[in-house]
């Protein structure tokens, strides 16, 4: 019988939460900045609403990752390693894109009145703003791989994979949010949405692709994981929540939005279908990579090490050599 792979049980639903917000967040100000740069002139209340968005999602993501941290008093070890430690990484990303990102929001008052007066003062602000969301994004991805055990984490690709994902949920949380408050009170204009729908559907053929080379690429280094996800336990899940709600539904009903004539009711009715499903499978997506991660056997140099194909029990002589003994 196949031995069933072991997967990890020391990150859970904390973890995949706070890094679906964090990126939601953080991928909501890049999208409609990016967004901005392609349609400026219709565009602007779209715009507005991912400056409102970003910090928000960030804090509670943010909140939420300290709260799995064991021992609180860890927090300096957290933050004093920025040279080595992609958490220590991400704590000062997230914390300067929180800053710039309200900065950007309260522009025109208090003390940042001038900031409108000086339109490139303001938009070097939004550059700085736009660059911390994306170096937020690209921390998601790579926070999980300072676990060397687990090599499902380590891995440039899941860095891609919630860069693009990030991007794509925060793009239709925007959406959702204009269409609730906006469309459905009479004060937007479909054209608006569907501009900002083809922009979501290339994000989601982005995500597609990078999450196949992923998982291909997976294959070889962490087997185990892969099956856990296309085969195992998480393949409903996997399957369902990320295939189907992440990167599928999200994907027609963004072209449908695009290239068919509807009327508000019917496109507000289509934004709340896509946005909702796809923000589920954006969470999907992470919980799926954050259960599905499983451990492989270290010596004490941190290096993978493959014991022979019969029950042996691992012995380690030093830091550089172990043996085998039969169990």
């Amino acid at each position: 019988m196949e031995k069933t792979p072991k997967t990890q049980d020391v990150m859970g639903w904390k973890v995949a939460a706070s890094l679906f917000l964090i990126a939601t967040g953080a991928g909501s100000y890049l999208a409609g900045f990016l967004f901005g740069l392609m349609d400026p002139a219709g565009s602007a209340a779209l715009s507005k609403l991912t400056v409102i968005l970003g910090a928000p999602f960030v804090i509670v993501g943010g909140g939420l990752l300290l709260c799995d941290m064991g021992q609180k008093s860890k927090f300096y070890h957290m933050v004093s390693r920025p040279g080595s430690s992609w958490m220590s990484r991400g704590t000062f990303f997230l914390t300067l894109f929180v800053l710039f990102n309200l900065l950007h929001l309260f522009a025109g008052t208090g003390p940042a009145a001038t900031l409108l007066t000086s339109p490139g003062l303001y938009f070097t602000i939004r550059i700085i703003t736009s660059v911390l969301a994306l170096l937020t994004l690209v921390y998601t991805g790579f926070v999980l791989g300072v676990v060397k055990a687990i090599p499902f984490w380590s891995s440039a690709f899941l860095a891609w994979l919630f860069l693009f994902s990030g991007m794509s949920t925060g793009a239709m949380a925007a959406s959702l949010v204009f269409s609730i408050v906006k469309l459905a009170g009479g004060e937007g204009t479909v054209q608006h949405l569907t501009s900002l729908a083809r922009f979501t559907s290339f994000l989601i053929i982005l995500e597609a692709m990078v999450l196949g080379i992923y998982l291909k690429v997976m294959k070889h280094r962490s087997p185990g994981s892969v099956k856990t996800l296309t085969r195992g336990k998480l393949a409903r899940v996997f399957w369902g929540g990320v295939v189907g709600a992440a990167v599928i539904v999200p994907f027609v009903i963004e072209v449908l939005k695009s290239f068919v004539t509807t009327g508000p009711a019917s496109l507000l009715v289509l934004t709340l279908i896509g946005g909702i499903t796809g923000l589920t499978g954006g969470y999907m997506l992470r919980h799926v990579v954050v259960y599905g991660g499983t451990r492989i056997p270290l010596n004490v140099q941190g290096q993978s090490v493959a014991p022979p194909s019969e029950k042996y029990e691992t012995k380690v002589i030093d830091a550089s050599y172990q043996s085998f003994q039969k169990a």
